[in-house]
């Protein structure tokens, strides 16, 4: 079971960055609380809520069909169940957990801003827009095989897996979709990005010998290992 869940200081006095090899650290919108740190437990079906530090983890949601990611917005958590194609909507606590989308293609990533929910579509190839309880979701880009899908001040970003005859990428869009372009490419199988004001970060689950986690600028440039001999690591997120 991938239950893994560590946090690394970025940068001294800076940010924090969580990482691990769930399914997916949460990731918090702007005006999100910060006391807490949520994750997916994917086989499991659980969402856990924990403090910073990972003391006091404690099961908020169960019953879940895969989950794939969390993202924590100013009053209410998402996540994605891979299993089941649908978008969950709860709050804080993990209470009152419902679907707000359904009929979706083995989602495997959820963001949120003030005003809209993002999440990647694996199976169908595309990256979708709703507003945060869930209605006028439709497909504002297409990539190949997303996993994970992060949105900053003016962008989206997201990861594209690789296959035999493509290297995975990391991709950056407007808030829109339009203008969707490969920032970082030869990736290995990215899997889960995370983006603050001034970074990328995404996980590589496949990285002879071993998974890494990485960083780049914001536009792809620079990109370095920060993190090696993770195993299968397939979440990423960075708050205060």
């Amino acid at each position: 079971m991938r239950s893994l869940i560590r946090r690394a200081a970025v940068a001294a006095g800076a940010t924090t960055l969580v990482l691990g090899a769930s399914a997916g650290a949460a990731a918090a919108s702007a005006g999100a609380p910060t006391s807490h740190l949520y994750w997916a437990n994917n086989q499991a079906g659980t969402i856990v809520e924990a403090n910073l530090n990972g003391t006091s983890a404690h099961i908020i949601a169960s019953s879940q069909h895969g989950p794939q990611g969390v993202a924590v917005g100013a009053s209410h958590l998402y996540w994605a169940n891979e299993a089941a194609g649908t978008i969950v909507e709860a709050n804080l606590d993990g209470t009152s957990a419902h679907v707000i989308a359904s009929g979706q293609a083995q989602p495997l990533g959820v963001a949120v801003n003030a005003s809209h929910l993002y999440w990647a579509n694996f199976n169908a190839g595309t990256i979708v827009e709703a507003n945060l309880d869930g209605t006028g979701a439709h497909v504002i880009a297409s990539s190949l095989f997303p996993a994970g899908v992060a949105v900053g001040a003016s962008h989206l970003y997201w990861a594209s897996q690789s296959t035999v005859t493509t290297p995975g990428t990391i991709v950056e869009a407007n808030l829109d979709g339009t203008g969707a372009k490969t920032i970082a490419s030869g990736k290995g199988s990215p899997h889960g990005v995370a983006v603050d004001a001034s970074h990328l970060y995404w996980a590589n689950q496949i990285t002879s010998p071993v998974g890494t986690i990485n960083e780049a600028n914001l536009d792809g440039t620079g990109a370095k290992v920060i993190a090696s001999r993770q195993n299968g690591p397939s979440g990423v997120a960075v708050g205060p």
